[in-house]
């Protein structure tokens, strides 16, 4: 444990980031996956819906989509810009794909 007043700050900043940054994380895997089981279960209706917005069983949007975490990551630094344009970049090349077969 830290002795110093600066390095004890500093473990509690580090935490609190650490906290959020997995919490945003989690979001996007819970998306992700979704999404990918839309995908592989061939239901083009379902992946649009939750990479535009998430779409509980009631038709009712219950939080951000897939394409909106990862807008929200890139903004936050969780993760690289680069990064975040190459996951929307590969999920839409999914979409297009199901669309053509």
């Amino acid at each position: 444990m830290p002795i110093i007043a600066s390095a004890k700050k500093a473990l509690k900043q580090s935490r609190k980031k650490h906290a959020r940054n997995s919490h945003y994380k989690k979001l996007y895997s819970e998306s992700r996956v979704a999404f990918e089981k839309a995908i592989k279960a061939g239901d083009l209706k379902t992946a649009k819906s939750i990479f535009a917005n998430k779409v509980d069983k009631d038709g009712k949007t219950t939080g951000s989509g897939l394409q909106s975490l990862i807008d929200k990551l890139t903004k936050k630094n969780i993760i690289h810009p680069n990064n975040g344009s190459r996951k929307k970049s590969k999920f839409v090349k999914m979409m297009k794909t199901l669309e053509t077969a």
